[in-house]
């Protein structure tokens, strides 16, 4: 089950999966999110960020992780997402 998760936290998780934020193309309290897949795709989607400490919740969360494939029905469990 996902959970509420910093900011931070949150972009070192999805950092192990080719997840990257790019500043560049950031607009006002959101940061746009890009993931590289296998195939040679890229998914994003623009998450709020009010600094590094930030919490998601977990609705967020979710959408994230359905945007950027990274759920268990994409073959990455909640136990393999979440584990350092």
């Amino acid at each position: 089950m996902d959970r509420a998760t910093r900011y931070g936290k949150l972009l070192k998780l999805t950092g192990k999966y080719g997840v990257y934020e790019d500043k560049k193309r950031a607009k006002g309290s959101e940061r746009l999110w890009i993931r590289e897949l296998p195939d040679g795709g890229k998914r994003s989607v623009p998450v709020t960020c009010h600094g590094s400490g930030y919490v998601l919740g977990v609705g967020l969360i979710r959408a994230i992780r359905r945007r950027l494939m990274l759920t268990s029905e994409h073959g990455i469990s909640n136990e393999e997402f979440y584990s350092k």
